[in-house]
């Protein structure tokens, strides 16, 4: 009766250790499957943005024989900056030999990775019909996504498509929040980017004096007139003479205490320090 007690618990000590080994070897196929995926995508990847990075550096060199196939791969890969930059080769005929047709077709691959030259290509190419259906419905989205990367072209877009009703409806809340947004944007080095944003400071400094699209507000329109000062330079120096006038002539319509707390005001709309005040009244070169 021992005996085959015994027994007994030798089978189903062998049964349950069988089964373990069982459930460890298919632990380890899955274990092993999951790290080989991972592996895998991580080199799809890097492998893609490698290739990109090769290209930039013969694209830098202008031998587009030798960016072309590295570009075409990233691209075929899925790397969003590849992709507008197999757009550009086809569209220019980089190379390769122009094909304006594929051209768009890597630019809407591009943009649908939110890659923001590629957003700006498809808003530019449905505002015109070149390539692409006229659709300024179309453009404005493409403009919208595309503001949301703080681009200065983009955003202006938004601004005039709202204040004039253009592929949406007229807005002229949305149109001073985004005129409002661009306006408080950093200026950055590239000269054209900044003049947009110095632009749009003006603008608002105009709208807010004259009353236009916005209630008239003198002293919101100093504060935007301090801050168009910041970067005043993005302007020829005879624009900025008669900018300078006029802002002495705003000056003599405000209160004193309007005119104290100008700096104030125009620092808590920018979110920053005002670092050109000391040259106000002075044309910059």
């Amino acid at each position: 009766m021992l005996n085959q007690k015994i027994i007994a618990n030798l089978h189903a000590t062998s049964h349950i250790h069988n089964r373990c080994s069982t459930f460890k070897k298919t632990m380890r196929k899955y274990l092993a499957f999951f790290i080989l995926s991972i592996f895998v995508a991580f080199s799809y990847g890097q492998t893609a943005n490698e290739l990109n990075e090769q290209s930039k550096e013969f694209l830098k060199a202008q031998n587009f024989e030798k960016s072309y196939p590295l570009i075409k791969k990233s691209a075929e890969l899925g790397n969003a900056e590849a992709q507008y930059n197999l757009g550009v080769s086809l569209e220019y005929g980089y190379g390769v030999e122009k094909n304006e047709s594929q051209a768009f077709d890597w630019y809407l691959k591009s943009a649908k990775q939110g890659w923001n030259d590629g957003l700006y290509k498809m808003m530019m190419a449905h505002a015109t019909g070149k390539n692409a259906e006229l659709n300024y419905e179309k453009a404005f989205q493409y403009a919208l996504e595309c503001s949301e990367n703080d681009d200065p072209t983009c955003m202006l877009n938004v601004v005039s498509c709202y204040k004039d009703g253009m592929g949406t409806e007229k807005n002229l809340e949305k149109m001073l929040e985004w005129a409002i947004r661009l306006g408080k944007l950093e200026n950055p080095e590239n000269l054209a980017r900044s003049g947009k944003i110095t632009s749009a400071r003006l603008n608002l400094a105009y709208m807010y004096r004259d009353g236009t699209d916005v209630k008239k507000d003198l002293a919101k329109s100093y504060a935007w007139f301090l801050i168009f000062n910041e970067f005043k330079k993005d302007f020829s120096y005879f624009q900025q003479q008669s900018i300078v006038k006029e802002i002495q002539e705003l000056e003599d319509e405000l209160s004193s205490d309007e005119k104290a707390n100008g700096k104030d005001n125009a620092e808590n709309i920018l979110g920053r320090k005002l670092k050109n005040m000391d040259n106000l009244y002075k044309a910059e070169m």
